[in-house]
């Protein structure tokens, strides 16, 4: 696969991005989790390159629940696992015929068997358990419903003519809608299950960016699998007849334009519904973390990677070994995320 260098401009924003407070603890907690567990322990190095704990401290910035954080560590650091295996057609935890088994353990239709299936079980049900049987019901669903679409390789036959808003749509339906929701509400501890319809439009938008952020910090991985079928920028130079230059560019237009119809809409919700207020911030810190941890972060990133990409950057797009040529004069000024003050935020949040 030739090399392409590609600008990663800094996208505008004026939203802050913070970072727990705890992420050091949870990180080495994680580490020492890992390296001690018999059927993790051989993707130790992988799972330590995802920065899972680091994820969830960006997302969730304001919890004060180390537990809660650490679960959802774990969680986010399996289901990365899953995604890359079934990527990799499961070598070295186990064979595409262990999918079903799989998923009945998530669903709890049946008990494990195996090794694998009590990891995967140790590590989901005390996440999913405490989200609700409402939203465990929801995401059980969606989990069966991401492993099918990895096996089978569900993407849509006429993607490449899809209108954007179709694909977004298309995007949100699947796992990420329910899985990034539900990181944020249960590491930060929020209820929001009495508001899902008012809140429905703000958690849309979010994942929006969410996955937009993704596609573009994803791009280099999933050329170098074979699998950029679901990405905005392929649908964009596919539809389009732009370049990938300009399709990152028109991807970081659009994160901007979702961050400015998020706060539009979240005065509107919070005005109407004084008692979103907690969860629609939530999911703001959620969206500008997850905007952080694609740009800093080493698994989007590759290892060759200097810095982050939050400053903006021309890299050269190895499959493998990618690489910062030079950043963007005048561009410095957005630096690490801060850590926010947990003595300034209640120990969870409610809307219910």
């Amino acid at each position: 696969m030739p090399a392409r260098v590609i600008h990663f401009p800094q996208v505008r924003t004026r939203l802050p991005i913070y970072i727990n407070p705890l992420v050091e603890e949870v990180e080495t907690r994680l580490a020492e989790y890992v390296a001690g567990h018999p059927v993790l322990q051989c993707h130790e190095a992988k799972i330590l390159q995802d920065q899972a704990a680091r994820l969830v401290c960006l997302w969730a910035p304001q919890s004060v629940d180390v537990e809660r954080i650490l679960t959802a560590a774990k969680y986010v650091a399996i289901t990365y696992l899953v995604d890359d295996l079934l990527d990799e057609g499961w070598q070295g935890i186990g064979t595409r015929e262990s999918v079903t088994a799989l998923k009945r353990v998530i669903a709890r239709e049946k008990e494990p068997e195996t090794a694998v299936e009590a990891t995967l079980a140790s590590i989901t049900n005390p996440f999913l358990d405490g989200l609700g049987n409402t939203f465990r019901s929801r995401i059980n669903t969606a989990l069966g419903n991401w492993i099918d679409s990895g096996m089978d390789s569900s993407v849509p036959r006429r993607l490449h003519l899809m209108r954007d808003e179709e694909f977004l749509a298309w995007r949100v339906a699947d796992v990420g809608y329910e899985a990034n929701v539900a990181i944020a509400e249960y590491s930060v501890g929020c209820d929001a299950s009495g508001y899902e319809d008012v809140l429905r439009p703000l958690k849309v938008k979010a994942v929006e960016h969410v996955l937009i952020v993704n596609d573009v910090y994803s791009y280099r991985r999933e050329r170098a699998q074979n699998g950029v079928a679901a990405n905005i920028l392929t649908l964009w130079t596919r539809r389009d007849g732009i370049s990938l230059q300009q399709a990152v560019y028109r991807a970081c237009d659009l994160v901007y334009d979702i961050e400015r119809e998020y706060v539009a809409l979240e005065r509107d919700i919070v005005l109407r519904e004084p008692g979103t207020a907690p969860y629609a911030e939530a999911l703001r810190m959620l969206f500008q973390g997850n905007r952080a941890i694609h740009a800093c972060g080493t698994r989007y990133n590759g290892a060759g990677f200097r810095g982050n990409l939050l400053r903006g950057a021309w890299v050269r797009l190895d499959s493998d070994l990618s690489h910062v040529l030079a950043y963007d004069a005048g561009s410095e000024g957005v630096g690490e995320p801060v850590s926010l003050r947990l003595d300034a935020v209640p120990a969870a949040l409610s809307v219910g």
